[in-house]
């Protein structure tokens, strides 16, 4: 109804809205946990004689910081695709032209088809592939649209999932190094007398505010990774149960796995376009360049992109 439609749009536009101050706080928050791990906890380690333990946690601190500051960045600067790339169109056109061929040189059947599979967007007036969103909050289709994040101020999806997914693992590995640390310092042995109040009430607030990203982080970690690993998005996931749930309601049998799963290797070197040799690693490395997949799929066409 229109009471329905307008409380939809409210959201959209305070999630608009909340992008900005939440981007700030995102970065505020990572710079603050490296910088009180590195200058109160680091120190009062070294100050308690366990300097190789001081290194590990300063390091792994600031090397997960940057990181992490790193692909927070490029996850909201890069675009997360849309049909209409250059990419994106060569793929569909080349599944157009497929499909005429095999309906006899006839016209308009791939339009005809994507209409009554509710797989073309008015607003955008574009052909929405499979996996492919329209998000009202940045108010374009999304190939491989995973979700609208604020922390970002950008929808994750096929060009910038990499991104996404490494921000919130380094932040993730970066917190449990400081919550490690400041266990340390609040639990472990001190034989070199009392820690000064001011070094110990910084120790306990990062240490606090640390241990609380990594249990919230670490939820969103394991999700992305479990979708990342079995081909999913988290759209196409719920979408997928349902499914499921309807076919089992009628007596039928749903497939064991979803329709774009490949395999745990192959999904997870799809997801961070990473094939080389040293795929297992090169995942989580800094990289500049966004995804160069077209984010095309088609259920007929089999799990692998376009």
């Amino acid at each position: 109804g229109v009471g329905a439609r307008a409380r939809e749009r409210a959201c959209d536009a305070a999630l608009r809205c909340a992008g900005p101050p939440l981007f700030a706080f995102g970065v505020a928050l990572v710079l603050g946990i490296a910088r009180e791990t590195v200058d109160a906890t680091a120190r009062e380690l070294r100050r308690r004689a366990r300097e190789r333990l001081a290194n590990v946690v300063a390091a792994c601190a600031t090397a997960c910081a940057v990181n992490a500051l790193f692909n927070h960045a490029m996850c909201a600067w890069t675009k997360p695709g849309t049909p209409k790339d250059e990419r994106a169109r060569r793929a569909m056109e080349r599944r157009a032209n497929e499909t005429r061929r095999e309906d006899g040189g006839e016209t308009g059947n791939g339009l005809r088809e994507a209409i009554e599979r509710g797989r073309f967007c008015e607003t955008c007036d574009t052909v929405k592939p499979d996996l492919c969103h329209h998000c009202s909050v940045c108010k374009r289709c999304v190939l491989k649209m995973d979700h609208h994040c604020p922390w970002v101020m950008n929808c994750v999806g096929a060009r910038n999932y990499r991104y996404f997914f490494n921000f919130i693992a380094y932040a993730w590995v970066g917190c449990a190094f400081a919550t490690i640390g400041g266990a340390f310092v609040l639990f472990g042995a001190n034989e070199v007398g009392p820690t000064d109040a001011e070094t110990l009430r910084r120790v306990i607030f990062v240490t606090v505010m640390a241990t609380a990203v990594l249990c919230a982080l670490g939820f969103m970690v394991y999700w992305q990774a479990y979708l990342a690993l079995t081909g999913q998005t988290t759209i196409d996931y719920y979408n997928w149960m349902d499914l499921k749930q309807a076919m089992k309601a009628r007596g039928l049998t749903p497939p064991m796995r979803p329709p774009f799963d490949q395999g745990a290797a192959k999904n997870w070197q799809e997801a961070f376009d990473e094939r080389g040799k040293f795929w297992f690693l090169t995942w989580a490395a800094p990289r500049f360049r966004a995804h160069s997949g077209s984010g095309v799929y088609y259920e007929a066409y089999g799990p692998r992109q376009l």
